[in-house]
């Protein structure tokens, strides 16, 4: 645990003394967490979790950090936003529908510092668009 707390912080660019402020404890308490002599309490743990957008399992190491852009080949990396609007100028009609409909359930996701939502979304708006594709071929078929 003492590892994910620290890469967490550093991720963040942040300072011991800076988490410490942040949640309510002492310099040398936090330092006891990043060092694995103490481990913080369960409330602190989804605290902590929480402000870094990563799960409790993450922290404790029952589970790798999880990037759902990973999974498409994606990295957060600035855009270029000409060929952004250009790729997006692409799409047919329907698919610019549920591409801003996504961004907009993500959007959401992300200001209310849910990684774990803002990853439900994601997959559920997946599912949603397989099986969309899925009846639309069945009919096609039909037809």
């Amino acid at each position: 645990m003492k590892n994910n707390i620290k890469n967490v912080r550093e991720q963040k660019n942040m300072t011991q003394k800076e988490c410490a402020d942040a949640f309510g404890v002492t310099l040398r308490a936090w330092q006891t967490y990043e060092q694995g002599v103490s481990e913080p309490k369960y409330e602190m743990l989804c605290k902590i979790a929480d402000y870094f957008c990563v799960s409790v399992d993450y922290l404790l190491n029952r589970e790798p950090e999880t990037d759902p852009l990973k999974m498409f080949n994606i990295s957060a990396q600035a855009v270029d936003s000409d060929k952004f609007i250009e790729e997006y100028e692409k799409l047919p009609e329907l698919a610019k529908q549920i591409f801003i409909d996504t961004m907009l359930r993500l959007s959401q996701a992300a200001v209310e510092q849910s990684e774990d939502k803002m990853k439900a979304e994601l997959h559920a708006e997946l599912d949603r668009q397989f099986q969309t594709e899925g009846t639309a071929e069945e009919k096609s078929e039909v037809s």
